[in-house]
């Protein structure tokens, strides 16, 4: 284990390790930019030092950015200055702003320019909020690189004596149920999920960063990770550019979600159409770059089918598993045959297990509890301390498989309890099935389907209702009888989800008129 115990002290490690090589490569004015990983240190510095200029005192700050690389520099650095940093979508609207804010008592609020309208708004209703300081652009930043850096007037001003196990972070959960709450983590919490050295990135890894670094599980695993291992950062920025950007920077592992997996998957087959000269491995080098090896899967599944299509170009894809409130990895992946199918292997780092069907985790990289809610926090640990995932699987060889959620179970009269999400997941495959939702009623399955017309259009379905009837036969016919889908209902917009992509599975999600049988 290692003996990192704050996020200060990665950077100090990385540095000092790996010196003047890159760290962070980014787009800007049509130009690859790169910085070290002593300058990002050196950056994060002067950002901590800029942040004590402005507050003496420790507080709650709130940060709202858009993903590049002076929104990095500047979350580690808030981190560094021993403040708690509650970081939240660009996009949240003031009403939800004020509602949050009051939650996680934030008194200062960092956001970009385009923000400023909303934060005085929010500052109106929400009196609480005594400063906003309005970022500007990169020019702005440099200009607080320069002048708090390590060789300025202001440089003692980074010499703050951190609490490893105070809270650093407060990070909203995503709120499936119409409940979000703010999961406190500490330096010592990230540093435990991140400083493990079994299932290291190699030295000569080239990640692209795809998902919006307010989630817990973007910064932890692509910032702190690679910062960690010493591998390259790239920031994709708009995920509209992913295609233009893979082939700039030609990463060798990428951590996505199934959604964005299939979407790849889709450009890399239409691409092999339109060259059938070129084998397999050169048509996806052609949408992923020549270096693409490996991804990394995790928000929700991903099917086996896919993991078996993506090797037929040479690219390895695996499942991570983990939770907010775990900081988030509870697995990772090693790439092996072995964890093809699994939802990851065990880190090492904290004790999992699997109680009564739920996977249970205990250990150095588990929440501090939530933010102001002494009883949720006490309902989410068992009596020897372990933290209820509320995820349904099992452990096998040191590799998790997980078949759904807990909450989201559907108990028959006759007492069987039924998975929605291991019943959904035999839908993954069925392209014309864009997302799918099964509930229960009177003892039998409903399947709720928004389908994909474009799938159907290119496929020549006319009738989609009798199409999607067919699938469903067939997956009913390998099905027991109390698992079978008695009846969908199709929907003519896409479900409500979460900022993280999950489905919101609450009782309002049926909101508009349904066809079906």
């Amino acid at each position: 284990m290692s003996a990192l115990k704050t996020v200060r002290q990665i950077a100090d490690y990385a540095a000092e390790k790996y010196g003047d090589k890159d760290f962070c490569r980014f787009l800007r004015n049509g130009e690859v930019n790169k910085k070290s990983f002593v300058e990002f240190r050196e950056d994060c510095l002067a950002v901590c030092r800029y942040i004590r200029t402005v507050e003496e005192k420790k507080v709650h700050i709130a940060f709202l950015g858009k993903t590049n690389y002076e929104y990095i520099a500047c979350l580690t650095g808030m981190i560094f200055s021993g403040n708690t940093v509650v970081p939240f979508a660009p996009d949240i609207t003031v009403e939800e702003a004020c509602r949050l804010f009051d939650d996680a008592d934030i008194e200062i609020l960092f956001c970009e320019e385009d923000f400023a309208g909303k934060a005085q708004e929010i500052q109106t209703r929400y009196p609480a909020l005594r400063k906003i300081i309005s970022l500007g652009d990169s020019k702005w930043f440099e200009d607080i690189f320069n002048k708090y850096s390590s060789q300025s007037e202001y440089a003692s001003l980074s010499d703050v004596e951190t609490d490893p196990d105070e809270c650093a972070l407060i990070i909203y959960t995503s709120g499936t149920t119409g409940v979000r709450k703010g999961v406190m983590l500490s330096n010592s919490n990230l540093a435990s999920n991140t400083c493990y050295d079994a299932y290291n990135l190699e030295g000569d890894d080239v990640c692209i960063s795809i998902l919006p670094m307010h989630h817990i599980f973007c910064y932890s695993c692509d910032v702190l990770k690679n910062l960690y291992d010493g591998a390259v950062l790239c920031l994709n920025g708009d995920l509209t550019q992913l295609y233009r950007n893979l082939l700039i920077f030609e990463p060798t592992i990428v951590r996505i979600v199934p959604a964005i997996c299939k979407s790849v998957l889709t450009k890399i087959k239409i691409m092999h159409r339109r060259h059938p000269e070129l084998s397999p491995e050169e048509a996806a080098q052609l949408v992923v770059g020549k270096n693409f090896r490996r991804m990394i899967a995790g928000s929700a599944f991903l099917s086996g089918a896919l993991i078996d299509e993506f090797a037929k170009y040479s690219i390895t894809a695996r499942q991570g598993y983990g939770m907010s409130e775990c900081s988030p990895r509870i697995t990772t992946s090693d790439f092996s045959e072995e964890c093809k199918y699994s939802n990851g292997i065990l880190t090492g780092v904290d004790e999992v297990r699997e109680k009564d069907g739920e996977i249970q985790v205990k250990g150095p990289s588990v929440m501090l509890g939530y933010y102001k809610k002494p009883e949720e926090t006490e309902a989410a640990f068992t009596e020897d301390g372990f933290l209820r995932t509320g995820d349904l699987g099992y452990i096998e060889n040191g590799h998790v498989y997980l078949v759904g959620r807990k909450k989201n179970l559907i108990i028959l009269s006759n007492g069987e309890n039924i998975s929605p999400e291991e019943i959904e997941n035999r839908f993954v495959d069925d392209a014309i099935i864009k997302e799918i939702v099964v509930t229960g009623e009177n003892d039998r399955l409903i399947a709720n389907i928004f389908p994909d017309a474009d799938v159907a259009a290119l496929a020549g379905i006319e009738d989609i209702e009798t199409e999607i009837e067919k699938i469903i036969d067939r997956i009913n016919a390998d099905s027991k009888s109390d698992r079978q889908i008695h009846t969908f209902k199709i929907r003519k917009t896409p479900f409500k989800r979460t900022s993280t992509g999950k489905i919101k599975r609450t009782s309002t999600f049926f909101d508009e008129e349904e066809t079906g049988r």
